[in-house]
């Protein structure tokens, strides 16, 4: 999984996105704050019964983006 924080810059549809994330002490789930410039910050999070991962309820940017940032966090790291 991604480590505690990570900056990110993508395109989606022509459209940049840049921030960062963070994950975020959370004794239930595997969590991460994001944080994009021009929108609200919102989580993401790895439900453990599902093992799916879900966005907060009321973001404001495409699914596309949101999967993208998925993608991203749930990149295993390379080893070296």
């Amino acid at each position: 999984m991604l480590e505690n924080y990570s900056t990110l810059q993508f395109i989606v549809r022509g459209k940049i996105f840049k921030g960062f994330c963070m994950r975020i002490h959370d004794d239930f789930h595997e969590t991460y704050a994001v944080v994009l410039d021009g929108y609200h910050s919102f989580c993401v999070w790895l439900d453990d019964k599902s093992a799916k991962w879900v966005a907060s309820k009321n973001v404001a940017i495409d699914q596309d983006a949101i999967d993208e940032i998925i993608n991203r966090i749930s990149i295993p790291p390379q080893v070296s």
